[in-house]
């Protein structure tokens, strides 16, 4: 059996980490392998003791998750050096920082996983990767066509 993969961003790992609501359902319970490069764990420990003193999560609960989510849950992969250049030139469009996430999608071809729309819509516009926000990757696992997901984001994210 195969299973399909994602590329999780950032936010999704935050979301997970955060609350226990509908991503961390997902990332655990999930029927696909889910990567990410490691700049997504350094960019999460940046930021989710700042977001969780605001929405007033204790700090221990923050220390196990993570590290839980990072040992059973997402694969962690460096990008490899033929995609690194491709991801750089596309992410420079709209978030340099964003070329880890979009070079692993474009090594395991798999959608980048994240509610950023500025992802989306530019996966969209240059069709060059995939990227879908929760409701979208729900779908491909249901098994939708990538029409009726690209329809969904379209409606969704697209300016254009």
């Amino acid at each position: 059996m195969s299973y399909p993969r994602f590329v999780v961003d950032t936010n999704k790992i935050l979301a997970a980490i955060l609350r226990p609501g509908r991503v961390r359902r997902l990332l655990f319970n999930l029927p696909a392998i889910l990567i990410t490069p490691p700049e997504a764990w350094t960019e999460a420990e940046e930021h989710a003791e700042e977001l969780a003193a605001r929405k007033g999560i204790p700090r221990k609960e923050l220390h196990i998750l993570p590290e839980e989510i990072r040992r059973e849950v997402i694969v962690e992969a460096k990008p490899a050096e033929p995609y690194i250049g491709t991801a750089r030139e596309i992410a420079e469009k709209f978030d340099p920082d964003d070329w880890p996430f979009i070079a692993l999608a474009l090594q395991y071809a798999a959608p980048v996983w994240t509610n950023d729309g500025r992802i989306i819509e530019n996966a969209l516009r240059t069709g060059k990767y995939r990227a879908v926000d929760t409701r979208g990757m729900e779908m491909l696992l249901e098994e939708k066509e990538w029409r009726e997901v690209e329809e969904h984001l379209r409606k969704r994210y697209s300016r254009i």
